[in-house]
């Protein structure tokens, strides 16, 4: 399917606009595949949100790629080999992150516990 009809799919999949069997499975496998790309660029770049750690955010997108698997599961469809990426540290900080420092230190100052990824923990 061209990338153009997909992403017109996706955008009514986010609207909540009623889809053909086939366009909704679609929209679905290509929005858990977007969000599952969103959340390996946080987890190896980290990312600017100003008011959540990184680890907050990943665990947020992790949330919608279960929902869209679930909902394919609700259509009939197999998901049993869709990578599911771990649950992490809310506080979970990634140092790769171009606004890591000034993050850390407003997340520190705030009294939030924190933990900055190392290179022990990999998940693909």
């Amino acid at each position: 399917m061209e990338k153009k009809k997909l992403d017109m799919i996706v955008q009514k999949y986010l609207q909540l606009k009623p889809l053909g069997d086939k366009d909704a499975v679609a929209a679905r496998r290509e929005y858990a595949r977007r969000e599952l790309e969103r959340w390996r660029d946080i987890f190896e770049h980290g990312c600017s949100d100003p008011a959540w750690p990184d680890g907050c955010n990943l665990n947020l997108i992790r949330n919608h790629i279960i929902a869209a698997l679930s909902d394919l599961r609700d259509l009939g469809e197999n998901t049993s080999g869709e990578y599911v990426p771990p649950e992490v540290s809310s506080g979970l900080m990634i140092p790769a992150g171009r606004f890591f420092k000034v993050r850390y230190k407003r997340f520190e100052q705030e009294g939030q516990r924190l933990q900055i990824a190392g290179v022990e923990i990999s998940l693909f």
